[in-house]
C-alpha cells in the first residue's frame, strides 16, 4: 500500500512539471521515474546503478544534440577505424562525404579516425556528427567534427550503436574489421526482423577492390545454400563501387517512399506521392501474398496515426501484414518508386 501511496504521489509531481505537454508524454515521463523509484527501493547494487545512469545521461544527451536536425536525412557510414588518408578506400569514403551533403543529407559516423575521418572530412564539421566510443587504443574523435555541436562520447557500445542507427536514413558500409562486421550484421539482422524499418543498407568499395565481393560469395556459396538465409534477404543490400552510385541508390529509395508504421495488424506504408490504381493492382499481383487478407487498399491516415499530424498528407498503402518477409517489402517498396513519376 506504501508503494501504491508514492508511486501515485511521483505521478502527480510528475504531471505538475509536465504541465501543458500531450497526456502520452506524461504517461511515458511518469513511468522513466517510476522506474528510478523501483531502481532505489530493489537496491540492484551499486555497479548496475553506475550502468542505468550512464545509459539514461547517455540517451538523454544524444536526444539534446540530435534533436535541431531532426528533420535533415541523415547517412551513417560504418568502416575501418585504420585507412589512412590516400588509400583508396579513405579517398571514397571522403568523396561520399561531399557527395552527400551535396545533395542535402548528413553524414553520421562513428567519430574515429579512418573511413569515420573520411566522411568527416568530406562532409565538413557543419555536416556531419561523430558518435565517439571510449576505448583504451586507437580510436579518439578526429578533428572533423564540430566539438560543441555535432560530437558525442559514448561509455557503452549499445547506447552508442542505437543512435548510429535510430538517426539514419541510409546506411553505408565500407570495408573494415571485426566493429564493421558486428555492425554490418546487427543491422542487417535488425532490418531482416523488423526491429529496425526497412532502410537503404549499401555496401561501399572501391572497383577491384575484393572486400565485400569475397564476403558476399562466402554468403552465397555456404551461407544461403545451407539455407541459413534466403534468397530474398540478397535484397536487403546493393553493392556499388562509387559515391554516386551510392547516393543515387539512395535518393531512388526515397523518389516517393517516406516510411511505414505498424497500426495493430495494419501495416500503413507512406508515400511522398500519389499511389495509382494501376500500381495498386501491380502490387497484388506480385505482392499480394504479404496481406494475411490477401488485400492492399489506398487509405487516409489511420486513426492511430493523429500523433504525427506533419505526415497527415502522405498517401497510404495499407494492409494487414504478419511482420515477416521484410525482404520481399523492399521490393514492395521499389515497385512502387519504380511506378512513380
Amino acid at each position: 500500500m506504501k508503494e501504491q501511496e508514492e508511486f501515485k504521489e511521483l505521478e502527480l509531481w510528475v504531471e505538475k512539471i509536465a504541465e501543458g505537454q500531450h497526456p502520452t508524454r506524461i504517461s511515458l515521463l511518469q513511468q522513466i521515474f517510476k522506474t528510478a523509484l523501483k531502481l532505489a527501493k530493489e537496491s540492484p547494487g551499486t555497479l548496475n546503478l553506475k550502468i542505468a545512469t550512464t545509459v539514461i545521461k547517455e540517451l538523454r544527451y544524444s536526444f539534446k544534440m540530435f534533436y535541431p536536425w531532426r528533420y535533415t536525412p541523415k547517412i551513417t557510414m560504418f568502416g575501418s577505424a585504420r585507412s589512412v588518408p590516400g588509400d583508396p578506400v579513405y579517398n571514397l569514403g571522403k568523396a561520399f562525404g561531399e557527395e552527400a551533403v551535396r545533395r542535402n543529407y548528413m553524414i553520421v559516423t562513428g567519430g574515429g579516425p579512418g573511413v569515420m575521418a573520411a566522411g568527416n572530412e568530406g562532409a565538413t564539421s557543419k555536416g556531419s556528427f561523430g558518435l565517439n566510443i571510449r576505448l583504451p587504443f586507437e580510436q579518439s574523435a578526429n578533428s572533423f567534427i564540430d566539438e560543441k555541436k555535432k560530437l558525442i562520447h559514448y561509455k557503452y557500445f549499445f547506447t552508442r550503436k542505437l543512435f548510429l542507427i535510430k538517426e539514419s536514413a541510409a546506411f553505408t558500409m565500407f570495408p573494415g574489421g571485426f566493429g564493421t562486421f558486428d555492425e554490418t550484421f546487427e543491422l542487417l539482422t535488425l532490418i531482416q526482423t523488423g526491429k529496425t524499418p526497412l532502410i537503404p543498407v549499401i555496401f561501399l568499395e572501391p572497383k577491384g577492390y575484393g572486400f565485400w565481393e569475397d564476403m558476399f560469395k562466402f554468403l552465397n556459396d555456404v551461407v544461403l545454400k545451407r539455407g541459413f538465409i534466403s534468397e530474398a534477404d540478397q535484397h536487403l543490400y546493393t553493392v556499388v563501387h562509387s559515391e554516386v552510385e551510392a547516393m543515387d541508390h539512395i535518393e531512388h529509395f526515397y523518389k516517393s517512399y517516406h516510411s511505414m508504421r505498424l497500426v495493430g495488424e495494419d501495416l500503413v506504408l507512406r508515400f511522398k506521392k500519389p499511389v495509382s490504381e494501376e500500381t495498386l493492382a501491380g502490387l497484388m499481383k506480385n505482392f499480394g501474398s504479404l496481406s494475411t487478407s490477401g488485400e492492399m487498399k489506398l487509405s487516409a491516415p489511420l486513426p492511430a496515426e493523429h500523433n504525427e499530424p506533419e505526415l497527415a498528407d502522405m498517401y497510404r498503402v495499407v494492409f494487414p501484414f504478419e511482420r515477416k518477409d521484410f525482404s520481399t517489402l523492399r521490393l514492395l517498396i521499389d515497385f512502387v518508386n519504380d511506378h512513380t513519376v
